[in-house]
């Protein structure tokens, strides 16, 4: 599919709850209209031509189990929405490889359910909260990325009571540089 976002997103029916549109050309920013999708559980467009900032998803926050816009060519800017932070069903939040910037607030601790939470290779300039360490309940986190960021500060203990968890750290700014991989 080679098409805009906006031409393709605008139509879609406010009671959907899977779309999915990974691996194409679809470029430009995504509508506002993605705020008012009450019952949408998963929107998956990985690996496209995406840009501009992320919609919050206003209207989907309590239902959103899946968001994935990872690995944009042109890349989303600008921080990620306060409401993605609060959207407490998410189990996989994949934003990798865009442009974004912004912190990670302490907001994050309140996502229990998350098994997925990737932010490598975007522009995140923060400490890290010692609530990534509650990330998934601290027991279904599988995977935690933060690789390639412009992250700063030292590495809070608690990220080390992620248990199974991969977490990926590497290619930032820590104080304490042993950081590769702690799981």
């Amino acid at each position: 599919i080679q098409q805009n976002a906006t031409d393709i997103l605008e139509i879609i029916p406010p009671n959907i709850e899977q779309f999915i549109a990974s691996n194409n050309n679809i470029s430009g920013n995504l509508p506002v209209s993605l705020n008012n999708l009450p019952k949408l559980r998963q929107f998956i467009m990985a690996s496209n031509a995406l840009c501009g900032d992320l919609p919050d998803f206003t209207q989907s926050f309590v239902t959103l189990q899946e968001l994935d816009v990872s690995n944009q060519t042109e890349g989303f800017t600008g921080p990620i929405p306060e409401k993605l932070w609060r959207s407490l069903s998410l189990k996989i939040l994949n934003l990798a490889d865009n442009r974004l910037t912004g912190t990670i607030p302490s907001l994050v601790g309140n996502l229990d359910e998350l098994e997925v939470f990737d932010l490598s290779n975007n522009l995140i300039n923060s400490s890290l909260p010692s609530e990534l360490g509650l990330l998934g309940g601290g027991a279904s986190l599988k995977r935690l990325g933060l690789s390639n960021n412009a992250l700063t500060g030292v590495i809070p203990y608690q990220i080390g009571q992620l248990q199974g968890a991969s977490v990926l750290l590497k290619d930032n700014h820590f104080q304490n540089q042993n950081t590769s991989t702690i799981a």
